[in-house]
């Protein structure tokens, strides 16, 4: 529950005794095993996997691969402040892995599609580094939650942020989804024509990833749209008058860390400011747009109750259910004249808040 730091720095040593996981496997051979469950390269395959162009390329990429996922585990094993330093640390040695997995892919594709025309290795590897990095990336800010790092109306794009790497999230997963479809598929083929070749079934989450990416979104625009309601309805004003306050130099230094390759850095010019839609809101606006956000936490409460129990985080059920409670007070007038910021309660959810409003 609350490690100390010789427990938490410990911790390493014993995932990577002897370079080997818990002393026992290879890392490499854990790693090879996870790519395999996500996207199911066909260069895995033994068919291919044994010729030396092949086998040269998948060696390398596997070897930069398992530095940068061990160099992940270290990071997780610090204290929380760290682990936030560590993590944007990461991303520009895995924004390198990506591409080199990216060039990889682009060879492997063009050999193989020449040996078998059917053969498809578009995103095999380098969907697989997207998905860690933008896992990092997410992980990053909602880090900041948990160390209190935002002040109340930096919300509005930390979760403009956030809804953006969901998005990103979703689609890795979908990519990994279809090459794993098409992977399966050609080793079909090769079954049929090789008798003496075996499939190997793997149980994969594609789709409950799928599920938590869609909810976590959701919940982001659900934010977006409540702080939005909250700047129009003047309990932001004390925070958005300032006169030497420049928000474009704020953003920049939250997401400084995520000046990468791809993901493309979201701009501070790809939403609207909370002062730009203060200076052009309609008279009661705000009701509106806590109707919205109302919506989206009314969805996700639906989805939440949907998910079986050994999946359901009861914790996040409970805060989404709250705040639908706390909306529907705020689009009838609850505390319309009070000019009190609304405060964000973590002590249910450590990364989704309550939102009080006094």
């Amino acid at each position: 529950q609350s490690p100390c730091v010789l427990s938490r720095s410990c911790l390493f040593y014993i995932f990577n005794y002897h370079s080997k996981f818990l002393g026992e496997e290879s890392f490499g051979r854990l790693v090879k095993q996870e790519i395999r469950k996500f996207s199911y390269p066909i260069s895995f395959l033994g068919f291919f996997s044994s010729v030396p162009k092949v086998s040269e390329v998948l060696e390398d990429f596997l070897d930069s691969a398992v530095m940068c996922i061990l160099d992940y585990i270290h990071t997780m094993c610090h204290n929380k402040g760290r682990q936030r330093r560590k993590l944007g640390a990461l991303l520009p040695d895995l924004s390198l892995l990506y591409s080199k997995a990216e060039g990889y892919d682009k060879f492997l594709h063009a050999h193989l599609a020449s040996t078998d025309s059917t053969a498809d290795h578009h995103h095999s590897y380098s969907c697989y580094v997207l998905f860690i990095i933008i896992e990092v990336m997410i992980k990053y800010l909602l880090l900041g939650w948990e160390l209190e790092l935002y002040t109340i109306h930096e919300a509005h794009y930390i979760y403009c942020y956030l809804e953006y790497l969901f998005s990103w999230l979703k689609q890795s997963v979908i990519r990994a989804h279809e090459q794993c479809l098409s992977g399966e598929a050609f080793e079909k083929r090769l079954v049929k024509r090789n008798k003496n070749m075996k499939r190997k079934k793997l149980e994969r989450n594609h789709q409950m990833v799928l599920q938590m990416a869609e909810v976590y979104q959701t919940i982001s625009r659900a934010y977006i749209k409540a702080f939005e309601g909250f700047a129009v309805q003047g309990k932001l004003n004390q925070f958005l008058e300032r006169r030497f306050d420049d928000e474009s130099l704020r953003f920049k230094h939250r997401f400084a860390p995520f000046n990468i390759a791809i993901p493309m850095p979201l701009e501070v010019t790809s939403y609207p400011t909370l002062r730009f839609i203060v200076d052009n809101a309609p008279e009661g606006r705000e009701s509106e747009l806590f109707k919205e956000s109302l919506h989206h936490f009314t969805n996700v409460k639906g989805t939440l109750e949907k998910i079986p129990p050994q999946q359901s985080a009861d914790h996040l059920a409970k805060v989404v259910k709250m705040n639908c409670v706390q909306l529907g007070l705020l689009i009838n007038g609850h505390c319309k004249d009070s000019a009190n910021p609304p405060i964000l309660d973590f002590s249910v959810c450590h990364n989704v808040p309550f939102l009080k409003i006094t």
